[in-house]
């Protein structure tokens, strides 16, 4: 019995070391599909202890729903020889999934199946190399699970006297029809009798002795076994006992074994990774071929020794890799995973990815640590590549002055960067993720806006610079302008998209102010009375402001009243407010007035409490109130005023800015419309007084009418004339110039070479002198020309005006630039150009503003020998203010109105060259492109200090631009 013991414990202890050993995925299944053995691997790898397999474990548990039905139908399928190949999802005890690839096998006992037994293979890891190990593992686990021992007792005659229950089993009869009743070779195959009878002869013999050999065994139903028979004499007595192991499924599992053996050293030799094998007994490493071509090295290179590995490693890597190793090795853990650098021959590094699993003896010292070394630089250097990327990208993403941002089709924000989230008013990307789940309901001022966002974005993939109104979290409004891409699911359908925003309220404000500025402007014209025009100031401002709850106030000075011109709210009525000037008197509106400046209060703003206290609320309290004063040359008229009366933040600075810009043209307008109306009035005061008059005149009237008409005609036929004869004296005048240059380029060409006599030499500079008069004749009758045109279209209402909004200072700049080359051989004359910082626009025709200063430089360059020439701007914010100043002779007292008119010079110009004198009409056309602007043109001199011509442009109020 000891000898028996002593076996079972050796072949237990070596399958446990082959089996738990192993960092393999290894189970056994019984009929009712509940797991009925795991290895230590397989219950780590799930995350179970051996608590969990008694308690019961269906292998539903431990797969994920989607594989039941699949792990099922192999399970019904599987053979004695085995099924491979089929791969499912596990899932651990901690629920996460990990793909695996089974084989099992059936076990069949008496011709029934008993359950499955099979080996998994984590395909995270290895697959190829797991496969033949999994093979293995199979055969290693039916070697266990098929040896059994029988025991005999046999006489010198080999009549079996004695047999015990395993040998009962084992032959297939009773222990009643063996006892006394079969011999020893009535079991053996026949070709194998007479050796055994000789190995027993010698047993009796004294001869030499075979105590354990192996030979063919034959059960009662003719079963062939292999068997290994352990034989030993029985003291004083001439019968033996026979120990047979049964060792048919060990013979077949050490053949498969051997097998399995070639496959894995082949699988070692081709896999990809390294393998590795340290025996702590003898610290002597195993180093397959390709963990050696990894490292660069040659087969004798690398000595089976620690050191190797050591000495190569990173000194950086040494200590986190050797503690994973000993806590492996101390038995604190099962297997281990580490990744390090190694020095390869070629001097660089390379990383590894390492993983080993513990081998223990008998009494659970761990005696040898095995696994392999992947090759992972190319994944590290990707890696390390990526993290840069990234890095780089989340610096640019988090630093970006643009809103960045994904969000999904129903409205929620994934990722969004600190910009994005001051845009729309939150503290940080968190808060306003967790804060906004529907941009369409709490950003949108106008739901109804995503729809057709969203319909373009699906269309088209991609919209660019799409301006929309949006809220903030504090309920201002804001404008922005969005580029956006969108990404799709497989089928189609929007996924999510991407997009940077930029705030661009400050801009649309801007551009809503000027056209503001320039329609309040426009109304002066447009609107018949004053009624309307507070109409339509009202109507202008609503499209940049809410002026739903609006007011006009306007103050009388004469009564000292305060009077509610306009108005238009959703709440109150407006009445008048007497006694302005009295101090007792207290209001937002007359607040406004007495100080001059803006007033912007909400109820949202706690410092703003005291101010809603101290100042009178007539009518309705709003929620939040916003009112700016009216000035004319710096005295208050009156104010304007919006209101809401349920959002606090509805309003912001930038609509303070916008009003305080509008307030001063709005000013201006009433001011011109409330004058029109004083005239109007006047003019009807005195049309009773022109009624009486009108009989008289009535019949003079029509006698003007009559001559008018004829001067109408006159005029008519005179413009015509005019218009003929200018072109008609073009054609012949071009024909005179160009033959007079080319009579006198040929003339000091073929001529002058003959002039050999002094009086020859005289005649040619005459002749010279004369064809350069008829040229120098002939440009300033074009002038004349030129200029009779322009002043002719002018007065004839057929002159071109391509008005346009406008920077003065570019159009100063030009006529300047245009001048200079006129200076450039009069060194003694200085050209000055005195531009301001920053000016109004104005809206005319540039050309024809140049043209005046064209003009007005050319008189003074030519009345001016020495000294300098300044053009300068004074802005006083309605006017602008264009004057050129020179040194010249001046111009006397008597002769300052005249000069504007056609033809006329002045007397001075006697003074000057013949070549320098004008057509008197250059004058005439500036002031009839002034005057055509709403401008007046006018001239201070004094004769022999110099001139300064100047005149005024109407400008837009309440806007400056650079002056560059």
């Amino acid at each position: 019995m000891k000898e028996e013991s002593f076996q079972e414990t050796y072949i237990d202890d070596r399958f446990r070391q082959l089996v738990e050993g192993l960092p393999q995925i290894l189970y056994e299944l019984n009929e009712d599909g509940l797991v009925s053995y795991a290895n230590d691997f397989a219950l780590s790898r799930f995350g179970l202890t051996r608590n969990d397999l008694e308690n019961g474990i269906h292998f539903k548990e431990v797969l994920h729903p989607d594989s039941h039905k699949k792990a099922y139908a192999t399970i019904q399928s599987a053979q004695p020889h085995g099924t491979m190949g089929t791969e499912l999802l596990a899932r651990s005890k901690d629920g996460s999934i990990f793909p695996i690839k089974i084989s099992m096998q059936a076990i069949v006992k008496d011709g029934k199946t008993m359950g499955v037994r099979g080996v998994a293979v984590d395909l995270t890891e290895t697959r190829d190399a797991e496969t033949a190990l999994r093979k293995s593992e199979s055969y290693y686990r039916a070697l266990f699970e098929n040896t059994g021992t029988a025991m005999f007792i046999v006489g010198k005659d080999n009549i079996i006297y004695s047999c015990n229950s395993k040998a009962e089993e084992l032959v297939g009869y009773s222990a009643s029809e063996i006892m006394g009743k079969k011999c020893w070779h009535d079991f053996v195959a026949p070709e194998e009798t007479e050796r055994l009878k000789r190995i027993r002869a010698q047993r009796f013999s004294g001869g030499p002795t075979l105590n354990d050999y192996t030979f063919t065994f034959l059960t009662r139903d003719k079963t062939r076994k292999m068997i290994r028979a352990i034989i030993q004499l029985i003291p004083e007595t001439d019968a033996t006992v026979c120990s047979l192991i049964d060792i048919t499924e060990q013979h077949r599992t050490t053949q498969a074994l051997r097998e399995s053996q070639e496959r894995y050293e082949q699988v070692v030799r081709g896999t990809n990774d390294g393998v590795w094998d340290w025996d702590l007994r003898t610290d002597i490493v195993y180093y397959s071929p390709r963990y050696k071509e990894i490292l660069g090295y040659e087969d004798h290179e690398l000595p089976n020794v620690v050191e190797t590995w050591k000495d190569r490693m990173h000194p950086d890597d040494i200590e986190a890799t050797m503690a994973g190793n000993m806590e492996c090795v101390e038995g604190k853990i099962d297997n281990f995973e580490v990744e390090f650098r190694m020095l390869h021959r070629d001097g660089t590094y390379r990383w590894i990815l390492g993983r080993g699993a513990s081998v223990k003896d008998e009494s659970g010292k761990v005696y040898r640590l095995a696994g392999t070394h992947t090759d992972i630089t190319d994944r590290k250097q990707t890696e390390q590549a990526l993290k840069t990327s990234e890095k780089r990208l989340r610096t640019i993403f988090s630093t970006a002055n643009d809103g960045v941002y994904r969000c999904t089709p129903d409205g929620r924000f994934i990722t969004a960067n600190p910009s994005m989230a001051a845009i729309l008013g939150y503290d940080s990307p968190d808060e306003l993720i967790k804060n906004v789940s529907d941009t369409e309901t709490q950003l949108y001022v106008d739901p109804a806006d995503r729809k057709p966002f969203l319909a373009v974005l699906e269309k088209e993939g991609r919209v660019t610079q799409y301006e929309k109104l949006l809220k903030r979290r504090d309920g201002t409004k804001i404008w922005i302008s969005e580029n956006v891409t969108a990404t799709y699911h497989d089928d189609g359908t929007l996924k999510h998209y991407d997009g940077f925003m930029q705030d661009i309220t400050t801009r649309k404000i801007s551009e809503r102010t000027t056209q503001a500025m320039y329609d309040i402007s426009k109304a002066i014209s447009t609107t018949s009375h004053l009624q309307e025009l507070y109409e339509t100031i009202h109507a202008i401002l609503g499209k940049v402001i809410d002026a739903t709850n609006f007011f006009i106030a306007m103050l009388d000075k004469d009564i000292d009243r305060l009077s509610f011109s306009y108005f238009a709210d959703e709440m109150d009525d407006y009445y008048d407010i007497d006694n302005f000037s009295d101090p007792e008197k207290t209001s937002l509106v007359i607040h406004v007035m007495r100080t001059g400046k803006s007033l912007l209060l909400s109820t949202a703003r706690p410092e703003d409490e005291q101010k809603w206290k101290e100042l009178s609320i007539l009518g309705t309290p709003p929620a939040v109130w916003l009112g700016t004063p009216l000035k004319i040359r710096d005295q208050v008229i009156g104010a304007v005023a919006v209101q809401h009366y349920s959002n606090p933040h509805h309003y912001s600075e930038t609509d303070v800015a916008f009003m305080e810009a509008a307030a001063e043209q709005i000013a201006f307008a009433i001011e011109r419309k409330t004058n029109e109306e004083k005239l109007t009035q006047l003019n009807e005061q005195l049309e009773s007084t022109v009624e009486k008059r009108t009989a008289e005149l009535r019949e003079k009237a029509e006698e003007l009418e009559a001559a008018n008409l004829r001067l109408t005609e006159l005029d008519k036929i005179k413009s015509a004339l005019v218009s003929s004869v200018s072109h008609e004296l073009r054609t012949p005048l071009t024909s005179i110039r160009g033959f007079a240059k080319l009579a006198g380029r040929d003339f000091t060409r073929f001529f002058r070479p003959l002039e050999t006599t002094e009086h020859l030499e005289k005649k040619g500079k005459r002749i010279k002198q004369n064809l350069s008069i008829i040229e120098t004749e002939g440009e300033r009758l074009t002038r004349l020309i030129n200029d009779f045109l322009d002043i002719n279209r002018m007065e004839s209402g057929k002159a071109n005006w391509h008005d346009q909004f406008c920077n003065p200072c570019e159009i100063i700049q030009q006529a300047v630039n245009t001048a200079k080359g006129a200076f450039a051989s009069r060194p003694d004359v200085t050209l000055v150009a005195d531009m301001p910082a920053t000016i109004s626009p104005i809206h005319a025709d540039p050309d024809k503003i140049q043209q005046v200063l064209t003009n007005l430089l050319n008189n003074a360059s030519k009345f001016t020998e020495q000294g300098e020439i300044r053009v300068s701007v004074t802005d006083s914010r309605h006017a602008l203010t264009i004057s050129v100043t020179d040194t010249g002779i001046g111009i006397p007292k008597d002769e300052q109105n005249s000069i504007f008119e056609k033809f006329q010079k002045s007397s001075q110009g006697d003074t000057i060259s013949t070549a320098n004198k004008g057509t008197g009409l250059g004058l005439a056309i500036c002031k009839e492109i002034v005057e055509h602007y709403g401008g007046t043109i006018w001239v201070e001199s004094t004769p022999g200090k110099g001139s300064i011509f100047s005149f005024t442009l109407p400008a837009v109020a309440g806007l400056e631009i650079p002056c560059e």
